[in-house]
C-alpha cells in the first residue's frame, strides 16, 4: 500500500501497458479506488488527456484492481490534470 495523504494524484500503468492519471480517493489492499481517471496521449503537440473510460460515468468512482505500476506526476502533469478536473 501507498504511503501518501488521500487523495493524491497518482500516474498508473497497467499490465496491459496503458498509462493514465488519476485522484485516488481510496486504497484498500487489493484496489485503487479513483475519479476522474484521463489517458495520456502523445501528440505532436506534446503530452494531452483523453477520457480513460469514454462510456463510464466521468463522476462515480472506478476501482483499480492491483498489481499496477504507480508514480508521482510531475509537477506540470499534476497542475495540467487538477485545471481540467
Amino acid at each position: 500500500m501507498l504511503l501518501q495523504k488521500l487523495p493524491f494524484i497518482s500516474i498508473f500503468k497497467t499490465q496491459a501497458g496503458e498509462e493514465f492519471i488519476a485522484k485516488v480517493t481510496e486504497e484498500t489492499k487489493d484496489y485503487f479506488i479513483i475519479e476522474r481517471p484521463l489517458c495520456i496521449i502523445g501528440s505532436e503537440q506534446g503530452l494531452r488527456f483523453a477520457p480513460y473510460l469514454m462510456m463510464a460515468d466521468a463522476m462515480k468512482p472506478v476501482n483499480i484492481p492491483k498489481p499496477v505500476i504507480t508514480a508521482p506526476p510531475s509537477t506540470t502533469m499534476e497542475n495540467q490534470y487538477e485545471s481540467i478536473t
